[in-house]
């Protein structure tokens, strides 16, 4: 299982050809896709229009869902003050993303350079290589 994040969903979606698409295309194939809350919300909200949903929420809703960790929002709010100390300012969702991929110990494929530098601080995230 590997959790999948909006940055990535996105440019799946946009029909890019990145190494992040086909690596969701192949977890699709094995069935082994995730979505947390925050992702979902991320996801949902982006959506343009009617036809878009139709087109996106069938293959999203065939995901598997991580459940909610049981300190969620106290960890979220940890692990930010832990960040901003070592000056790396981190948003809210991406925090609780974090969270989650703690608590299920998933590996996370996503594009955004938010989780590299919470790696590079010492926060113990297993990050697909995209390289």
């Amino acid at each position: 299982m590997i959790l999948i994040d909006t940055s990535a969903w996105i440019d799946f979606f946009q029909g890019k050809n990145t190494f992040a698409c086909k690596h969701i295309e192949s977890e699709l194939e094995s069935g082994s896709p995730a979505l947390c809350g925050p992702i979902w919300l991320e996801l949902i909200r982006g959506l343009r229009s009617v036809k878009e949903g139709k087109r996106v929420l069938p293959l999203l809703k065939g995901c598997y869902f991580l459940e909610q960790p049981d300190h969620l929002w106290d960890e979220a709010g940890e692990l930010g003050r832990y960040l901003a100390q070592k000056g790396l300012i981190v948003g809210s969702l991406d925090l609780l993303i974090a969270i989650y991929i703690l608590a299920h110990k998933t590996p996370f494929l996503t594009l955004d350079k938010d989780f590299k530098s919470m790696l590079k601080a010492g926060i113990p995230l297993e990050l697909v290589d995209l390289s």
